[in-house]
């Protein structure tokens, strides 16, 4: 008799034995075709020349309106480029940072990393963010222009990567990458950066101001301290690090370091942009940079870009704004945004003639006003307060242990109904419905409606501590003029859509579309779109009024507003004039600034009072500046096309008004209440 354990156990082992070699196999069958395709494009491939690689973004960019006509060129800068002919003329800080940014192992590796390569695989299986390119392999992509998310790019990547680090020494290698990366402001190579941001040769840059355009390159709009400051200040703070990090500075060293100023984003060039235009031209490429087009990419490609912006509304933004600052002072920093309801779609934007190369005062943080009070409206509605609920609008009027004073007044001061509130400009009622609801939740209908939640790099919409109060409701807590178009432009439809100045990228060869810049609109105000569009049709309902002076009278939705300048009720901070229609949602605001950009009290002629009572201080009505330059707009951009009436809504809570409007006649808008 035997043991039946001494037949199986062969079997097993004969059979595992079988599966490893057939494992083995296939794994060296894999190996070897890696092997030869690593060998075939070592062979075939050949490495970008940096010298080439600068002849060849000899290409515009194209911008075009909405109807396809040309906007304008963006010539490039490479013309214009100055090779450096060895590292000597690079200050050994900047080099540094370079390699403490990019790659700090880059004198010692093959050209790639094994390490790096497994994170890029893992990020690209994932969809995670991640990578671990070296100098050499981000030279590649640079000069190639290759961008491609994929495995066959990266493959090309590292096999060139190798070949250029067996035929080239490292410190060509090192030379060729800085004279290729693209720096941002139309600066290609560390020569035609460090004057773009320093006005000084690159021997020159010391550890700070190295640091910064080392940083730049990873992300070259959004790292520009002129463009988004936080974000700036981030970067520089990791490069920073990492040169401590990698003993290139010594403790004491970059304790020394701080942020540089930089020069204003243009000044290198010595061109004399085109006014309006130039902002326009600078959200354009920021926009197409966040979605992965780098303005290196498109110089190479000579793409067209065709934008949002519709050319005959840009051109009456443009000449409305420049009738009205004809004769007002030379401080005032005015903008002029118009969004589409329904695509985001920016239209006409306009941050001022005088501001060329300099601030764009669209994206600039201000207080809204009471331009921010069809929000409290809205939250008391996703509440269930009815449009017909009265407040106390009583002035003067302490609440909270401060006294607040009214610009207009209710019918009924003790019983101010919403609409009568919103039209009459009664501000304490605001204060009472915003201490009802809750100022968290005037803040969140604000949100939805599209309100960004940070603006100028800092928290919008609430102290600098992070509270919520009550002056919500005045406005007093920052937005920009862009967040109240779309804050608007949502009210029109209950629809949120996001801003957008980029319809599409064609090719240059072929005009086949690229990519397509369209977004899909959001429920605003809850996961609804009926009751959605509800909420946003209460809201219009307590805003809307006849525009005069069309053939056919257009319905709109209309508010204005003002911040007091340091709480002198006499002085104003900003003035701002908002409203929509179906088709079109503009917002207008006015601050003004001393030579040094801080901020000044508004002082306009304030020609027409627009109904305002007649002891109104001047330099408090600055918003009767904004009304013309709206209406200016709203009538030229409405006339030719069909009125459309506000969408149909169901009505919410109380919606019955206890007490009658006034009767219709001269408004403070130049219109007539419906």
């Amino acid at each position: 008799m035997h043991d039946e354990s001494t037949v199986v156990l062969p079997k097993v082992g004969r059979r595992r034995r079988r599966v490893r070699r057939i494992g083995l196999s296939v794994v060296g069958g894999v190996v070897l075709a890696a092997v030869g395709a690593f060998g075939i494009g070592y062979l075939v491939w050949e490495v970008p020349d940096p010298q080439q690689v600068a002849a060849e973004t000899q290409q515009s960019i194209v911008l075009k309106y909405a109807d396809g006509s040309e906007m304008m060129r963006i010539v490039p800068e490479s013309g214009n480029r100055i090779m450096i002919r060895d590292l000597g003329e690079v200050s050994g800080p900047m080099r540094q940072a370079t390699l403490a940014a990019e790659d700090a192992s880059f004198y010692t590796n093959g050209g790639f990393d094994f390490t790096g390569i497994v994170r890029a695989v893992f990020a690209q299986l994932t969809g995670s963010a991640g990578g671990g390119s070296t100098l050499t392999q981000q030279y590649i992509k640079l000069a190639t222009g290759d961008d491609e998310h994929s495995y066959a790019r990266k493959f090309k990547e590292i096999v060139l990567a190798f070949k250029m680090t067996n035929e080239q020494p490292k410190d060509e290698i090192f030379k060729a990458y800085l004279n290729t990366a693209y720096y941002g402001r139309g600066a290609w190579g560390v020569h035609a950066a460090a004057n773009a941001y320093f006005g000084k040769l690159p021997r020159d840059l010391n550890a700070s101001e190295a640091a910064l355009l080392a940083g730049m390159v990873q992300k070259p709009s959004e790292n520009d301290p002129r463009v988004d400051a936080g974000q700036a200040n981030w970067r520089w703070t990791y490069v920073a690090d990492q040169m401590l990090s990698n003993r290139m500075v010594d403790p004491g060293q970059r304790a020394a370091m701080r942020m540089p100023e930089t020069r204003e984003r243009f000044a290198w060039r010595g061109e004399e942009m085109s006014g309006p235009l130039f902002h326009v031209r600078e959200r354009v490429l920021q926009e197409l940079e966040q979605a992965g087009f780098s303005a290196q990419q498109l110089h190479q490609n000579g793409n067209t870009v065709i934008t949002t912006i519709d050319r005959d509304a840009q051109r009456v933004a443009e000449s409305a704004m420049t009738a009205e600052a004809t004769d007002e002072p030379q401080n005032l920093r005015t903008a002029l945004v118009a969004i589409e309801p329904g695509t985001g779609a920016v239209r006409a934007y306009h941050s001022g003639d005088r501001q060329i190369g300099g601030f764009d005062w669209a994206k600039a943080a201000q207080p809204p006003g009471s331009t921010i009070q069809p929000f409290v409206v809205a939250a008391g509605l996703m509440e269930g307060y009815g449009i017909g609920e009265v407040y106390n609008g009583q002035t003067p009027q302490e609440i909270y242990g401060a006294t607040y004073r009214n610009t207009g007044a209710c019918p009924d001061p003790s019983a101010c109904s919403v609409r009568a509130a919103m039209s009459g400009s009664a501000e304490t009622a605001f204060l009472n419905m915003t201490t009802k609801f809750g100022p968290e939740k005037v803040r969140e209908a604000a949100l939805l409606a599209g309100i960004s939640p940070t603006v100028g790099g800092k928290p919008s919409m609430q102290e600098r501590d992070g509270e919520v109060g009550i002056r919500i409701a005045m406005g007093d807590y920052p937005a920009s003029t862009v967040d109240i178009a779309r804050g608007y432009a949502t009210l029109a439809d209950g629809m949120r859509s996001q801003p957008h100045f980029v319809q599409k990228v064609l090719d240059s060869n072929t005009g086949d579309e690229v990519a397509d810049f369209a977004t899909e609109p959001e429920s605003a105000f809850s996961d609804e779109p009926e009751e959605s569009k509800d909420i946003a049709g209460n809201v219009t309902e307590t805003m809307q009024q006849s525009l005069a002076g069309l053939a056919t009278e257009q319905p709109v939705a209309v508010n204005n507003g003002i911040a007091q300048f340091g709480g002198s009720p006499d002085k104003t901070l900003t003035a701002w004039t908002a409203g929509f229609t179906p088709q079109i949602a503009v917002a207008v605001s006015v601050s003004a600034s001393d030579e040094k950009g801080q901020p000044q009290p508004v002082l306009v002629s304030n020609s027409s009072m627009m109904g305002r009572p007649q002891s109104a201080s001047s330099s408090m009505m600055g918003d009767a500046y904004t009304n013309r330059i709206w209406q200016q707009f709203m009538k030229a951009y409405l006339e030719p096309r069909p009125p459309q009436e506000f969408m149909p809504f169901n009505p919410i809570g109380n919606y019955s008004e206890p007490n009658p409007l006034p009767a219709p006649g001269e408004a403070m808008f130049g219109t007539t209440p419906r």
